[in-house]
């Protein structure tokens, strides 16, 4: 009885006990690839509370819940009913940074996402560089590189993007006209081959030896020197030089320094002259801008054989551009009755700043004195030196008193002594003859100041009678004018000694001096002719700090150091030039019968 009482109790608590309420917990995630949230959509037991966790997937970070409380990713609700709970993503969000360098802005426009000073990771931002008036974009630096206007830039971290601007560069062409150098000098803004836009440049026209600056032409039109030019664009600006000797300097400055390669017998034959038979084109030649144009030209004195015969002044004028025009028109009396010249020299002797040319007329031959072809503002007219030297057989110019203008010097073969014109800067000169029968046999002469004193030297290559020795002297000035055997030194005193088969030889015919090996003292080159046969040799002396010499011709000459035998095939007269333009210098004769030269090479002449 009792067992079925507490069974039947057991069925009616069983009968009495309700069914449990159960309620739905939704979550997601919003939006949907911006995380997970757990648990995922869940059932609870009325009145449980669940705990809901939210995890950002990458690139977002978690923003809010709807439908639950919190500001964690993590939060929890009481089941009292069905729920429904969203997780909120938001995309990270990072600074793009930019920065110019130079002058210019950059524009940023986004291709993808939304816009904000700070962009939400995976924006795709276009940059466009604009620069600004007279400045050009080159490049992007930081965490965009390269040139490329506009570009994209993908936002995914914080980044930095610098846009880098220059000046516009204009090229600056500078072109020469005759010889000069033109400087650049920056005055404002960078300096480079092509100039900043806005730069402004300073050019000086920088003219070499005796060239002078006359104006720019171009992109500036001016005299002066130095010029500014504001670089805005594109320039081209030329500098125009011409050529203005100094024909106050001594004679031997315009036999060494004239046009190189000038074939002085070519362009008296386009002209129609040919050279004599006896007689030379090189010796009545004169170099100089005879007509103040820049160029060099030539002035010929040309007879046609024959003793008696008078010579035909002609002026041979250079257009600049390898061309020659006859210019013998600008000669007045240019019939003057004098043969050919045995030497002719330029200088300004009137004081005019152009040059004049005295020749030398004809050595040994009685003819007319020597005379000056003198400038004027109508031209050039010849005047007779007259004074006492008929027999002008060398001649050369300096200011031997130092009043600053040019004297002269002439001597002869057979009439004695040597013949001083002292100037009184208008080419009036007053003549004075000294060693009067004690020098013979002239052969040349030049003038230098040698031992750089203040007062020229006399160079000069004579047989002295009263010891029948035949030298090359150097009389030692003292700014007098006056010039003594007894203040001189010699070069050397006999060159018979270099002749072994007897033979007569005169005095040195023609010379020359330069520092030829660059040791810084002057050097002097001569000819000698043997007169039993016209033969000629060449003899060359090495100068030294005293002024003294030594014969070095077995050391600056080649074995073939001497001409073919016969009237007028010897060596006459000597230029030193580089004659065939390949940087070389060289020791030439450019007469019509032989046009022969030694080059030198950096330690002797080679004949060529």
């Amino acid at each position: 009885m009792k067992k079925l009482a507490l069974f039947l109790s057991f069925l009616f608590v069983i009968s009495c006990t309700k069914d449990p309420i159960i309620y739905t917990l939704t979550t997601s995630a919003n939006p949907s690839d911006g995380g997970t949230v757990s648990p995922s959509t869940q059932q609870y037991d009325e009145g449980k509370t669940a705990t809901i966790t939210a995890t950002p997937a990458a690139e977002y970070i978690f923003q809010s819940w709807s439908g639950a409380t919190g500001s964690t990713n993590s939060t929890s609700v009481v089941m009292n009913s069905d729920k429904s709970v969203t997780a909120n993503f938001v995309k990270k969000k990072y600074a793009l940074t930019t920065t110019v360098e130079g002058e210019g802005t950059v524009t940023e426009k986004v291709i993808k996402a939304g816009a904000a000073t700070d962009y939400n990771s995976g924006t795709i931002v276009e940059l466009t560089a604009t620069p600004s008036d007279e400045w050009q974009f080159i490049e992007w630096k930081g965490d965009v590189t390269g040139t490329e206007n506009p570009t994209q830039i993908t936002i995914d971290k914080a980044k930095s993007v610098t846009a880098v601007f220059v000046k516009k560069q204009y090229p600056l062409t500078i072109e020469i006209e005759g010889e000069g150098t033109v400087a650049e000098k920056v005055i404002k803004a960078g300096v480079a081959t092509d100039y900043n836009s806005g730069t402004i440049v300073e050019l000086t026209a920088e003219p070499t030896g005796d060239w002078e600056f006359v104006e720019w032409t171009g992109d500036i039109s001016s005299t002066e020197n130095p010029v500014q030019i504001t670089i805005d664009e594109a320039k081209t600006v030329k500098a125009k030089f011409m050529r203005y000797f100094d024909y106050n300097k001594p004679s031997y400055f315009f036999k060494t320094n004239h046009i190189p390669n000038l074939d002085v017998v070519r362009i008296a034959t386009e002209f129609g002259y040919t050279a004599p038979e006896y007689g030379w084109f090189d010796t009545g030649v004169a170099y100089a801008d005879f007509n103040d144009d820049g160029f060099i030209d030539i002035s010929y004195a040309i007879n046609n054989g024959e003793e008696t015969d008078y010579v035909t002044h002609f002026l041979a004028l250079n257009d600049g551009n390898g061309g020659w025009k006859d210019g013998t028109s600008i000669i007045s009396n240019s019939d003057y009755n004098a043969l050919g010249s045995r030497k002719t020299i330029v200088g300004d002797f009137n004081g005019d700043k152009k040059p004049d040319v005295v020749r030398a007329t004809g050595g040994h031959r009685n003819i007319d004195y020597p005379y000056i072809m003198l400038s004027s503002n109508e031209g050039y007219t010849f005047y007779s030196l007259g004074g006492y030297q008929r027999d002008s057989h060398t001649v050369s110019s300096g200011d031997i008193d130092n009043d600053g203008d040019l004297d002269l010097f002439f001597s002869g073969e057979t009439s004695p002594g040597g013949l001083f014109g002292i100037n009184d800067g208008q080419a009036n000169f007053n003549w004075i003859l000294k060693w009067d029968g004690e020098v013979q046999e002239a052969g040349n002469s030049e003038m230098i100041d040698l031992n750089k004193d203040g007062n020229i030297d006399l160079i000069y290559g004579a047989k002295l009678d009263n010891s029948n020795i035949k030298g090359l002297n150097i009389l030692w000035g003292d700014g007098t004018g006056e010039f003594s055997f007894d203040n001189s030194s010699p070069i050397y005193n006999n060159f018979k000694s270099y002749r072994e088969d007897g033979s007569t030889v005169t005095a040195p015919d023609d010379l020359l001096f330069s520092d030829f090996d660059g040791d810084g003292y002057i050097d002097v080159v001569t000819v000698v002719i043997n007169l039993d046969d016209n033969s000629s040799v060449m003899e060359s002396f090495k100068g030294s700090s005293d002024y003294s010499f030594v014969n070095n011709t077995s050391e600056w000459f080649d074995n073939n150091n001497t001409t073919a035998t016969g009237c007028c095939d010897a060596w006459v007269w000597l230029y030193f030039d580089d004659r065939d333009n390949n940087g070389s210098f060289d020791l030439y004769d450019p007469s019509k019968f032989n046009g022969q030269h030694f080059e030198w090479n950096g330690s002797m002449f080679i004949r060529k």
